[in-house]
């Protein structure tokens, strides 16, 4: 995908990071807990910068743990103007491919309420459990 590229996140993203989560995760948090708490899960240390031209267009976080072979996605979130365009599909084939060279288990969760569960169904990912409100889903090697 020509002009996509993730820099890491420094302190200066925190206004960038809660205005793409708003965006992205403020309807799914009110349907399930009937709030917005109006504060982003950001981490310099893991998070990083989705840029499209060198313009911040989406949030992704991965935190690793090398000794286990086990990734975690903890949010990868691209604002509504730039969603359905491949860019998210993009990026979820790199870490794939990413995690197959590490020979790495990739997890997450998603909330029951957000569709995005399908997305990452279609990138292999299977439903492991649940624990309302929460799907946790799993990309392991074929």
């Amino acid at each position: 995908m020509p002009n996509i590229t993730l820099r890491d996140a420094t302190t200066d993203d925190a206004a960038f990071a809660l205005y793409v989560t708003e965006a992205c995760m403020r309807a799914y948090a009110e349907q399930t807990w009937g709030r917005w708490d109006g504060r982003a899960d950001f981490d310099p240390a893991m998070d990083m910068i989705v840029e499209k031209d060198g313009r911040g267009i989406g949030l992704m976080g991965l935190s690793i743990d090398s000794r286990q072979k086990s990734w975690v996605l903890e949010k990868l979130y691209l604002l509504p103007a730039y969603q359905r365009q491949g860019i998210g599909s993009f990026l979820m084939r790199n870490l794939i491919e990413s995690a197959k060279s590490e020979r790495a288990v990739v997890r997450l969760t998603v909330l029951e309420v957000n569709p995005a569960r399908r997305f990452y169904e279609r990138h292999g990912f299977i439903l492991t459990h649940t624990i309302s409100p929460r799907h946790f889903l799993e990309w392991r090697l074929p």
